[in-house]
């Protein structure tokens, strides 16, 4: 039986849910084990226990976490608006009924890089439940969230903070951290009101309780209801917090405006092959980039073509039908020479001094000192059906700001140019590579040629792997995203 797509990935995650059932009614301890290849979680590694502390991150000695329970709702929209408009990071524990009452709101929160989080099915207090129900309270989400953004929550908070020890291993059990709070606005009981006295009590008591913590984690609400309160209120709590120096993060730890990978850092480091002035690459020869990624060929029919071992070009001069041209890097350019001497493309016009760069996020540079005079403006931001990664060789978001690198221990890391792991499957396959199989797996295979890690999501020849500008990693086919990182 062909499924519809929209059902594809939702019975991806059933079976997850499925399979958690299994093993926590019947207590078999085999029923959790997975088979291989392993199909390793989107989500960070879970951090056990219950969390209240803003995570911490290089270079800010406060941070503050803002989370919004019990969405999404009708003031959700402003409340992004005005997060987006102080470039403010938040997280979003949404719930299940109304995730499929607003799901172009929950695809707004994924698509600028909030964080979602799971704040049960239909809001029930979790030690009121048996084990089974509190199991579908909590995956209901995770296939819900799923089937719209691509995205399953990493992170979950037990509606009236509420929490046993069979809610703790649940949560853990699908990849999810458990996070409380430590600052509460009791926004919720303005009931809709839009009273200034509501405002003014939301705004003191989320101030009064920051004081004397450099970590705080606030809660407030969206709820299904107008709260326009807590809207009114939110510009000042910001402003709170930054006349304090406090950076703002996700519960992930990412900080930075949403939509972006570290704000405003520069770009991540490259590291170049260099071919030095006066180098020549005969017809049919060929130069590595530094980590071997990236081929500058000058192939026989005389075009000069920069790719992709094994992979897509990313440059090419517009001189094939030259049989016989070589490239030299001569008089401060970069040219193709043909046969008869005489220059058939030149990058630049010659004068002074320089060398060519190859450099290994996929860009060819001419670099006179510390001056770039011409790049092919080039880099690998996908990867496609049959392509593959090795060890060393990396995917960059469209910025440049963040990459998806293949280490040598055989992981996936997804960094940021703030010097933070976003995501990583701890995957051991030295000497392994990852390839995008044509079946729409991202697979990693080890060395020997067997599966390592694998997202589970054939059926979907046509999807591309990206690397987004706010820090997530994603697949995505014409039908939308298939598998996503938070």
């Amino acid at each position: 039986m062909v499924l519809p797509k929209a059902l594809d990935t939702l019975v991806v995650g059933a079976v997850v849910v499925l399979s958690l059932v299994t093993a926590t009614v019947s207590g078999s301890r085999a029923a959790t084990v997975p088979s291989q290849p392993a199909v390793a979680s989107s989500c960070p590694p879970v951090s056990a226990g219950a969390h209240n502390a803003a995570p911490s991150v290089r270079g800010s000695a406060k941070t503050v976490a803002l989370t919004f329970d019990d969405g999404p709702g009708r003031s959700t929209h402003a409340i992004i608006d005005i997060l987006r408009s102080f470039h403010v990071r938040a997280t979003f524990f949404n719930i299940g009924w109304d995730i499929t009452s607003y799901p172009a709101v929950v695809r707004e929160e994924a698509a600028d890089g909030f964080l979602l989080g799971d704040h049960t099915n239909s809001h029930r207090v979790m030690t009121d439940l048996s084990r089974p129900a509190q199991v579908s309270e909590i995956a209901q989400v995770s296939i819900l969230q799923r089937r719209l953004t691509g995205t399953v929550p990493c992170v979950f908070r037990p509606p009236y903070g509420d929490y046993d020890a069979a809610t703790l291993s649940i949560a853990n059990s699908l990849g999810q951290s458990l996070w409380m709070w430590s600052d509460n606005s009791n926004d919720w009981e303005a009931r809709g009101s839009s009273s200034m006295g509501w405002v003014h009590d939301i705004e003191s008591a989320v101030i009064d309780g920051a004081v004397g913590q450099n970590h705080p984690v606030v809660l407030l609400h969206n709820q299904r209801g107008a709260m326009p309160a807590t809207v009114t209120a939110l510009p000042r709590i910001i402003r709170y917090f930054e006349q304090r120096d406090y950076a703002f993060v996700d519960l992930l730890g990412r900080s930075g405006p949403p939509g972006t990978c570290a704000g405003n850092a520069a770009p991540l480091p490259v590291t170049s092959s260099v071919l030095r002035s006066g180098t020549v690459v005969a017809s049919g020869a060929t130069r590595l980039s530094a980590n071997q990624q990236f081929a500058l060929t000058m192939r026989v029919d005389g075009q000069l073509r920069y790719s992709e071992v094994g992979g897509p070009t990313l440059w090419s001069s517009p001189t094939r039908g030259s049989p016989g041209a070589t490239a030299q890097v001569v008089n401060g350019t970069l040219r193709v020479i043909g046969t008869g001497g005489q220059t058939l493309w030149s990058a630049i016009p010659g004068g002074g001094d320089a060398d060519l760069a190859l450099e290994s996020d996929g860009a060819l540079a001419l670099v006179s000192g510390a001056r770039v005079r011409w790049t092919s403006g080039t880099s690998l931001n996908a990867m496609r059906p049959g392509t593959s990664l090795s060890p060393g060789w990396y995917v960059s978001s469209p910025d440049l700001r963040c990459r998806l690198v293949m280490t040598a221990s055989g992981a996936l890391r997804l960094e940021e140019s703030g010097d933070r792991t976003l995501w990583r499957n701890d995957t051991k396959s030295p000497g392994g590579r990852t390839v995008l199989e044509p079946s729409g797996d991202l697979v990693t295979v080890s060395a020997a040629g067997s599966p390592a890690w694998t997202t589970a999501t054939s059926g979907h020849p046509h999807d591309i792997l990206t690397v987004t500008n706010h820090g997530t990693l994603r697949l995505v086919d014409p039908g939308g995203v298939i598998w996503a990182t938070q």
